[in-house]
């Protein structure tokens, strides 16, 4: 968000910023081209790379320094600035750079097939999002009779609900949740400092990150799949591994539920929380307004959630080789379009079982364009003439060269949640989803685990405010955690999902993938 002075203007701050980003859009091209000599090799040599010393030369191109270079300014005011009109600006200084035609420009923009399919998501997200859904059975798990007087049953409920409830949106998850925490913890006689009040605080927001990571059907981890497809679609001789949707739903779901279970551990016999004040918290505190029974448009919404899903999901459990498998799979592209299509022809009570006029209110406009501009800025960046991808393959190999096919799969995962703290979760998994396809197959490794691993850990980023909009809202609750008990415990939190990931998800991956 934009942080404004009183008297309207920008702040000394933010203009700075402005002026060192914007700065490295235009000029960033000037700089020497970075360049590595590597081993000659048949592939190099098909790419008429130069030879210097008995080695290949390999320089990131004058157009690759200019695709390198907008990409870098408009992440640079994305973190300092804001997450909106920094892509516009790099959309517009592209098309006047000479890389392609403005016509052209705006087509892959805003004509990408990926695009296109995630424009008709959100606006199914954001339908789910109006109908109120995730409140109801968020408010359910919380109701339950069994949590009365068991505080550790409760909090698992709790973690475990939340995760959950973000299967329909993460973000609204925990503005669902943390409210009733809040309620709980007065009641409770909790307050701001007290180790149960922060870890409850942060681990919504882990849970939020481990459902935006699991679900490959409209979250982050869809549009990394998503990519992969569209990378095998147009693959220029590097084997792009096949992710199958439903394959994925299961290892996300399983490293996210062992990850709640470590978490609920730490809380008890590492942190030792005093949980003997919800002893005698009564379910019916949240039971005051009683739970209305869903009504039919929420129905109807919950059963096109369902539609949707299984339109992705069946495939990868019935198989492609039958009609039902095989047009589903042919036509992945097409579920988005079908159910939006269908909640604006249903009718209930005489209207549209979703109103776009209504909806549109809560669609994720920010996230859209950012998705967009990560799509449109990293194939410019990455394409052939630019060697973007072959220098940063090389930096790569030299650095990871000699490691066993497991340890590569921990570098990368160390290498990926340590990024993603610091920029965009989905637009580094983007950018760098082509190299380590490129590093794979160059070791002779297959991708596919290593690519379901990493698809998942860039998504899990709270260390910083800049890392994710889940982390911001984090740091941005000043009322019941201090940004010094965000910090610690965020970090803590996502070193042990990291662990997860490595223990348990790595052979995990390589059994499924």
């Amino acid at each position: 968000m934009r942080k404004e002075n009183a008297s309207g203007s920008l702040s000394p701050g933010k203009i700075l910023h402005m002026i060192v980003g914007i700065g490295i859009m235009i000029f960033g091209r000037y700089l020497p081209c970075p360049s590595l000599l590597a081993e000659p090799s048949e592939r190099l040599l098909r790419m008429g790379l130069p030879q210097v010393d008995g080695g290949v030369l390999i320089s990131i191109s004058p157009s690759g320094m200019t695709a390198l270079a907008i990409f870098a300014g408009v992440i640079y005011l994305w973190a300092t600035v804001d997450t909106l009109w920094p892509g516009f600006l790099g959309v517009f200084v592209l098309g006047c750079s000479g890389q392609a035609p403005m016509p052209q420009v705006l087509g892959q923009f805003m004509g990408n097939p990926m695009i296109v399919m995630m424009f008709f998501l959100f606006i199914f997200a954001a339908a789910l999002i109006r109908s109120n859904v995730s409140a109801w059975f968020a408010r359910w798990f919380m109701t339950r009779d069994f949590v009365r007087g068991r505080p550790w049953v409760f909090t698992a409920t709790i973690l475990t609900g939340c995760y959950v409830v973000a299967f329909f949106e993460q973000t609204t998850s925990c503005f669902l949740i943390w409210p009733a925490l809040y309620s709980i913890f007065r009641e409770a006689g909790f307050k701001k400092g007290d180790l149960y009040v922060s870890l409850m605080l942060v681990y919504t927001i882990i849970m939020a990150l481990l459902s935006f990571a699991s679900d490959p059907v409209k979250a982050g981890a869809f549009v990394l799949i998503s990519n992969l497809m569209s990378l095998a679609a147009g693959s220029q001789g590097i084997p792009v591994p096949e992710i199958n949707v439903a394959a994925y739903l299961l290892f996300g779901t399983t490293i996210s539920l062992i990850s709640i279970l470590c978490l609920l551990l730490l809380m008890r016999f590492v942190f030792r929380v005093d949980v003997s004040p919800l002893k005698n918290l009564d379910p019916e505190l949240l039971r005051r307004e009683p739970l209305p029974p869903l009504s039919r448009g929420q129905k109807i919404m919950l059963l096109l959630f369902f539609f949707y899903a299984a339109w992705l999901l069946l495939p990868g459990v019935i198989g492609a080789d039958n009609p039902v498998g095989g047009f589903l799979r042919r036509n992945a592209l097409e579920g988005t379009l079908a159910v939006v299509l269908l909640m604006s022809v249903i009718r209930v009570d005489g209207k549209p079982a979703a109103d776009l006029v209504e909806t549109n209110v809560a669609y994720p406009w920010r996230i859209f364009f950012l998705i967009a501009v990560a799509f449109l800025l990293g194939g410019a960046m990455t394409a052939r003439d630019t060697n973007v991808n072959i220098y940063m393959e090389y930096l790569l190999r030299d650095y990871l060269s000699g490691m066993s096919a497991a340890s590569l799969t921990v570098a990368i995962i160390i290498i990926g949640v340590v990024l993603t703290n610091f920029c965009n979760s989905v637009v580094l998994g983007l950018v760098l989803t082509p190299v380590l396809l490129a590093v794979c197959h160059a070791f002779g490794f297959a991708a596919g685990p290593v690519m379901a691993c990493f698809i998942f850990i860039v998504l899990v980023a709270a260390c910083t405010p800049a890392a994710s909009p889940f982390a911001a809202m984090l740091y941005g609750n000043s009322d019941w955690i201090s940004v010094r008990d965000a910090g610690v415990h965020s970090v803590i939190a996502s070193l042990v999902v990291t662990l997860v990931v490595i223990a348990a998800g790595i052979p995990l991956a390589r059994l499924l993938f």
